[in-house]
């Protein structure tokens, strides 16, 4: 607003036919006209440092992190300085080449492969978005095979065990053995009518179960270790310390989709046999909504 107030207010027509004839110093030929002129510029020019360099060690890192891969911890020191130089001696070379307009150019150029990326991407969302609505719609269609109720857990147990916070030794106990064995049973019963089952767990506190499909979309039921704050009425007046000890921890279950918000600490095995027989029954009505979208193509 000040620079147009200059020009078609003011009369100002050399500042216009400055920023003209080059770009690269309009921001100079502004600070020109106010007081401090020589202050404002070098802050300017400190700012304009600040935003590449930080903008280059930013891209820098990215190629790092892409390059070493992703969780694999930190990547050497000599690494993202090898990135870096390479970053701005590039940069230096274009500029020295051809100037902004060469920097400009290779810039671009150097994005336009990126578009068909983002082409097959979006392709791939849209394929993603469709099947994610079959798979609403599936479930809520499915109708699941009534069970019977076994050995009802009392009432009294199950209020205790909402109300108990268990702590991380509890919960990851529960699903080495309990969910593990669960699993285990629910496998083998797999096998036996071949199909390709198994069980497995990682370092991040977490158990899954895996049926292969062939060329569907194969089951997948995993348990998680997931922590939480414990409740407000539980955190007043503590310190830090003690409100990092009185964090409580969740078994919760996740499948293909993502996470499905429950938790099963404290359940018995037949109870995590069950739902996962409920979860592979609404996959596979699922499998077979998929078939019948294709086939109607």
């Amino acid at each position: 607003n000040s620079a147009l107030h200059l020009v078609f207010d003011q009369g100002m027509v050399e500042l216009a036919q400055a920023v003209s004839a080059d770009t690269s110093v309009a921001l100079f030929k502004f600070f020109e006209h106010f007081p401090l002129s020589s202050l404002a510029s070098l802050l300017a020019t400190i700012l304009v440092i600040t935003f590449f360099v930080t903008s280059s060690d930013s891209g820098s890192l990215v190629v790092d992190m892409l390059t070493s891969g992703a969780g694999e911890g930190d990547s050497p020191v000599w690494q993202r300085i090898f990135w870096s130089v390479t970053e701005g001696a590039i940069a230096a070379a274009l500029l020295l080449a051809g100037g902004l307009v060469a920097l400009q150019t290779a810039t671009i150029a150097s994005a336009l492969p990126f578009t068909v990326v983002m082409l097959l991407m979006c392709w791939g969302l849209l394929r993603a978005l469709r099947l994610e609505i079959v798979r609403k719609v599936s479930l809520k269609e499915a109708m699941l095979a009534p069970r019977i109720a076994h050995n009802p857990v009392p009432w009294q147990k199950r209020l205790a065990r909402i109300i108990k916070h268990p702590n991380h030794e509890e919960v990851l106990t529960f699903i080495e053995h309990t969910v593990t064995q669960a699993m285990q049973q629910v496998a083998a019963e797999f096998e036996k009518r071949e199909l390709q089952a198994r069980v497995n767990n990682d370092d991040q506190d977490r158990t899954w179960l895996e049926v292969a499909h062939g060329d569907e979309i194969d089951f997948f039921y995993s348990v998680h270790l997931r922590p939480y704050e414990p409740p407000s009425f539980v955190m007043r007046d503590v310190t830090p310390r003690r409100n990092e000890a009185l964090r409580y921890y969740r078994a919760e279950v996740y499948l293909k989709e993502g996470g499905q918000d429950y938790d099963v600490m404290g359940w018995t095995i037949d109870q995590l046999i069950a739902d996962i027989i409920d979860q592979y029954e609404k996959h596979m009505h699922f499998l077979d909504a998929v078939r019948l979208g294709k086939s109607e193509r």
